[in-house]
């Protein structure tokens, strides 16, 4: 899901729109191919530039994705974390 934050219209709207769902799509997907796998934003984000050193998706749009995928009961939070990049724990993810 696209929330459009910045009011943006017409084509720039359904391109912005067209792209979240792909980024969801490929995110599901990484989960389905590891199904006893769990992982942070961050995890998600390596693999996903490991696949394509091109991408430069944003963190934010990894952490939007994945609570959209919660929200429609294809993934789910855990309990569990792992340090992240920063020092800082994340919380993991994995396929519902």
């Amino acid at each position: 899901m696209y929330y459009n934050t910045n009011n943006e219209t017409g084509s720039t709207l359904a391109a912005s729109r067209s792209n979240s769902m792909t980024q969801e799509s490929i995110i599901l997907e990484i989960f389905k191919d590891n199904t006893n796998e769990e992982f942070t934003p961050t995890e998600i984000l390596s693999v996903i530039g490991f696949q394509d050193p091109n991408c430069n998706w944003p963190i934010t749009s990894i952490r939007r994705a994945l609570s959209d995928l919660t929200s429609e009961n294809k993934l789910t939070k855990t309990d569990n974390q792992k340090l992240g990049p920063y020092g800082k724990h994340e919380f993991t993810w994995k396929l519902a």
